[in-house]
């Protein structure tokens, strides 16, 4: 079988574009069968079809290159020159890139201010309690992908004053709040963005409390364990690396009660 390129209709040809890319049809648009070396010599169609030469790979193999990546003929090709970089001043470097606010991951400290209710010793009894803890949120804080969620461990090391109230002795303990919510940040600006969510919550407390009866005073520990919903709405706000929110939330659990919260947290 004769050759795709006879000699007749043949000629020698130099690569004068490093990475020249050889295309299945004459055609940009047609896929690249592969590249070729500068310098390289290789047999062409000595007719051109538009902007494209006939060119030969391999026995067997024929692609179609640019007029513009060959010159007809056997040369020398210098090396390309490298330029000498001038290093360049501080006004000229470019500023590095920084994501949208609703875009970053964060991770820093909460406080929350709660209305903690619950049942206990006859009736409902709430009391505004402080909470410390640490807060996560943003894209791909614990799921991969476009979920942009939040986390929280929030901790109160004391009783609500309830206790001491009623029972007129002191009352120690601790209560340990654990929530994720699916959130959604809208409107959104460059550093400031407005969110709601919603998720699970778990809650888990215990108190120390002393209980007169009679002329005897009776110790016993209250644990208490539940699990339920938690809502929030809020506000942040970005400074630099550095984001700064304000929300509200409402827990929805064997009873219901809100709370504000306060947070820093620092871009990770």
């Amino acid at each position: 079988m004769a050759s795709p390129l006879a000699h007749a209709q043949s000629q020698q040809a130099t690569i004068v574009n490093d990475g020249a890319m050889v295309y299945q049809n004459d055609d940009f648009d047609a896929p690249v069968i592969g590249t070729v070396k500068r310098g390289a010599v290789y047999s062409i169609s000595s007719g051109k079809k538009g902007p494209f030469y006939k060119i030969r790979l391999k026995p067997g193999t024929v692609g179609w290159i640019a007029d513009t990546d060959v010159k007809p003929g056997v040369h020398r090709v210098a090396a390309p020159k490298k330029e000498k970089m001038k290093p360049l001043s501080d006004a000229e470097k470019p500023e590095p890139k920084v994501k949208p606010f609703f875009a970053s991951r964060f991770r820093g400290i909460t406080y929350d201010h709660i209305y903690f209710t619950e049942e206990t010793i006859g009736g409902s009894q709430s009391e505004y309690m402080g909470f410390l803890g640490v807060k996560f949120y943003g894209f791909n804080t614990l799921f991969d992908g476009e979920i942009y969620t939040e986390s929280n461990l929030i901790f109160s090391p004391s009783a609500p004053k309830y206790y001491e109230d009623i029972t007129g002795r002191s009352a120690g303990g601790f209560i340990f709040i654990a929530d994720f919510l699916f959130q959604t940040p809208t409107p959104r600006g460059k550093n400031a963005m407005t969110y709601y969510g919603f998720g699970p919550m778990f809650r888990y407390s215990q108190f120390n409390l002393e209980v007169p009866d009679g002329t005897r005073t009776l110790n016993y520990s209250a644990v208490d364990m539940t699990v339920g919903a938690v809502f929030n709405f809020g506000l942040g706000f970005r400074i630099q690396r550095v984001s700064l929110r304000l929300d509200a939330k409402y827990y929805w659990e064997r009873t219901q009660y809100y709370g504000f919260g306060a947070n820093a947290g620092l871009d990770f």
